[in-house]
């Protein structure tokens, strides 16, 4: 099988992208961590979101492929989607590395939830 270099370009890029969300959506719980000092949860958010930027990695490329797979085509489907599981990262559940993220991204998307 011939190396892809558009490919692993768009993958290089999804990976930069993803690690970008990740770092900013941990800036914007510390900025929520300064107002909302008392709620622990901003705290906890922020270290598992910076978890999650340093571990964009290790995504197995096949696991990052799929990802892309739901961001092309029509609708805002894959944002909200991502932007709700962001936003939920220490409130609702609490993903450990990048690739478990993308894996119930991708479970919710193929789901539909």
């Amino acid at each position: 099988m011939p190396f892809d270099l558009a490919k692993a370009q768009k993958l290089a890029e999804t990976a930069v992208t993803l690690k970008n969300e990740f770092l900013k959506t941990a800036n914007w719980r510390r900025e929520q961590a300064i107002d909302y000092p008392d709620d622990k949860w901003n705290f906890e958010a922020v270290a598992l979101l910076d978890r999650l930027a340093n571990t964009v990695d290790e995504i197995d490329p096949r696991l990052l492929e799929a990802y892309v797979g739901f961001w092309e085509g029509e609708g805002l489907s894959g944002a909200e989607t991502q932007s709700e599981m962001l936003r939920g990262v220490a409130f609702d559940w609490a993903p450990q590395t990048a690739s478990e993220f993308v894996s119930e991204f991708i479970s919710k998307m193929r789901s539909g939830t």
